[in-house]
């Protein structure tokens, strides 16, 4: 069937044909053939007889041919010039030849004269998508007689296997009678013309001249699709999604029939035929099953829109199931007018489908299915556009009939043009929102990562505070109980020694002491709940208060009068203050001082030490002498990224200042 009916559009309704109605009409025309059989050929009037020296270039000869029609196969070559011809209006234009016709045998009868001194060769056309076209020579005064069947004479051109070849010989007049059938398309024409041998190339150049805006629109249109299966096919091949084969598919499809319609246009052969009767609509159906499967792995219409997907899905078997149906009475039977109703149901079918789709996608408010429904709607409006154009013969541009304007075709070319626009808007949609939300998956996925990562952190440092705990609080219970024990009990034997000196006892005093100070400090140091920077500004505190408690130095703290809650490592907390005893050991055992101040100040980022004395200061000298404990408060600080640095100013106050620097 044409495809000037459009695919996923309607197309013209065609009047339904009553089978009783049709058994009566072939018997009248039995009794009317019976009526006439004797003598129904009459001599034609003068004006009816066609001059082919006067014809120039071509000539129509509708007005001077007669008609008539016969169901297919009931009427012999022998009884043609019986049959009851009658004149037509002139000619049929496409759409316009009545369907029941195209199921029956067409005849025409005419006749030429040749008043020249020599010989003319005419070419004789009855009109568009006409086949097995059979013509026959009578004398006018050989009526009714034998009727002489004309060669099949050769013309080497497939455009033009639907022309016949006619002899005249100087100063002769003949009656000729033509057999033909239709094509089963809604194409076809019936103008007889008659053509001039010589004119028949420049003839058939010319009505491709006619449509020439057209063709090149229909193959530039051909081109962009062919670009767009090479794309899809690209795609499908960088990212396997499968959905771009499928609308690599339908572009293929697409392109195939609007190229083999300009392409096979005037062709008068058996493909053509083909194309135009079965195959035109075969892949205009295809085309839009292939779509709609597209569209829906396109959009994953079925986790996304399970009941769009259903619809489709469904629209897709009933479109299958009636193509099967269509090919069967296509190739089983010689009927036309059952294949145009299916054919227009079937359209009629996309036309809902799309109809369908556009409601749905306005539904929603999807942005990907806008861009999809922005493409059918403008297909569907421009085909009906094509639709009026073909039923009422609507010219757009009126002073100029071969516009391409005024072709049904261009609209709906044009059609498609802005339905693969919004497809490649909507591609373009869906790549960026698929961008977008594979960063995100990405972020979610390092996030997570990060996350898992963080809580095995948590998890190995909860179990190291857990374990920091139970050494602590077994070094409490345990060796704390026993080296107080050594004290309290070298204490009693000082005491029973009766003021009596004894060395090794004294040095067990002091060191059990020093051991259960340097117990409490690692202690301290361990125990997670310390880990604040208030715990260890206060333990540094109370450690220098105590150290010069019973002392000749005075020791004054200045504490920060707000300070952050802030989290220092156990480690950290180690090694400030063990640089910061160092630091009190040393002024005590050497700066002479009478004042030791400690000024502690704190910011978001760093815990500042100062310690200061009014002793003898340090010269290179005691640098040298105390250069082992120097360099360990330098390795403790820098360890935990800390700074340690010295100030020693003899005519000053404050002789020596040691500054520590960590931060938290």
């Amino acid at each position: 069937m044409s495809t000037n009916s459009h695919p996923r559009f309607v197309s013209a309704n065609t009047t339904r044909r009553n089978p009783f109605h049709k058994a009566f009409k072939h018997t009248f025309f039995y009794i009317l053939l019976f009526c006439f059989a004797n003598n129904s050929y009459s001599q034609l009037p003068d004006s009816m007889v066609i001059e082919a020296s006067d014809i120039r270039f071509q000539k129509a000869i509708g007005k001077q041919t007669l008609f008539t029609s016969a169901p297919k196969h009931w009427v012999t070559d022998a009884d043609i010039y019986k049959l009851p011809y009658k004149q037509t209006p002139g000619h049929y234009l496409p759409h316009d030849l009545p369907g029941w016709l195209v199921e029956q045998d067409c005849f025409l009868q005419f006749a030429l004269k040749n008043s020249a001194d020599t010989a003319i060769s005419v070419c004789f056309i009855p009109g568009s998508y006409c086949r097995l076209i059979t013509l026959f020579k009578a004398q006018i005064d050989d009526i009714p007689g034998t009727l002489t069947r004309l060669p099949d004479t050769l013309i080497n051109d497939s455009r033009n296997a639907g022309v016949k070849r006619i002899h005249l010989q100087p100063h002769e007049e003949a009656v000729f009678f033509c057999r033909f059938n239709f094509v089963r398309t809604n194409v076809n024409s019936l103008i007889p013309r008659l053509i001039m041998d010589d004119y028949l190339k420049q003839w058939t150049t010319l009505l491709r001249e006619r449509d020439g805006m057209l063709y090149v629109f229909t193959y530039t249109v051909s081109g962009v699709l062919l670009f767009m299966i090479f794309y899809s096919l690209a795609v499908y091949i960088q990212s396997r999604n499968k959905e771009f084969i499928f609308y690599a598919w339908y572009t293929f499809l697409t392109c195939s029939l609007l190229f083999l319609k300009s392409y096979l246009d005037t062709s008068a052969n058996w493909f053509n035929y083909f194309y135009e009767e079965y195959l035109d609509f075969m892949i205009m159906t295809a085309s839009v099953v292939v779509y709609q499967i597209f569209m829906r792995k396109f959009i994953n219409s079925k986790e996304v829109y399970p009941l769009l997907d259903k619809i489709l899905r469904y629209f897709n078997i009933l479109l299958i199931c009636a193509s099967i149906v269509f090919s069967f009475v296509y190739f089983f039977t010689d009927w036309y007018i059952m294949l145009n109703i299916m054919e227009n149901a079937i359209k009629q079918l996309f036309f809902v489908t799309g109809v369908v789709f556009i409601a749905y996608s306005i539904k929603k408010k999807n942005p990907l299915l806008n861009y999809l429904a922005a493409g059918n709607f403008s297909l569907i409006a421009l085909s009906v556009i094509s639709y009026i154009i073909i039923l009422t013969g609507w010219k757009l541009v009126k002073n100029d009939p071969t516009s391409i304007f005024n072709r049904a075709l261009f609209y709906y070319e044009f059609g498609l043009v802005l339905e693969l626009g919004f497809f490649l808007s909507g591609l373009a949609f869906k790549n960026r929102r698929d961008i977008i939300e594979r960063v995100k998956e990405r972020e979610r996925l390092k996030l997570e990562n990060e996350r898992k990562e963080f809580d095995k952190q948590m998890a190995v440092m909860a179990a190291k505070q857990e374990e920091r705990n139970r050494i602590s609080a077994d070094m409490h219970d345990e060796l704390g109980s026993g080296v107080t024990a050594i004290r309290l009990m070298s204490e009693i034997m000082k005491s029973r020694l009766k003021g009596d000196v004894v060395p090794e006892l004294e040095k067990i005093s002091n060191s059990a002491n020093e051991l259960l100070g340097k117990m409490n400090t690692i202690i301290w140091t361990m125990k997670s709940s310390n880990d604040t920077l208030e715990s260890l500004i206060a333990y540094i505190r109370a450690h220098a208060i105590e150290y010069f408690d019973s002392t000749p130095i005075e020791c004054k703290v200045q504490l920060p009068a707000l300070i952050p809650q802030a989290e220092v490592s156990g480690e950290k907390r180690r090694n400030i203050f063990l640089s910061i005893k160092e630091a009190l050991n040393n002024a005590m055992k050497h700066s002479q001082a009478s004042q030791i101040q400690i000024i502690i100040s704190t910011n978001d980022k760093l815990l500042m030490i100062k310690i200061c004395d009014n002793g003898v200061g340090i010269d290179a000298d005691k640098l040298r002498r105390f250069g082992n404990g120097l360099s360990n408060m330098r390795r403790r600080m820098e360890s935990i990224d800390g700074s340690f640095k010295i100030e020693s100013k003899i005519e000053s106050e404050k002789n020596c200042v040691l500054t520590f620097e960590a931060p938290i």
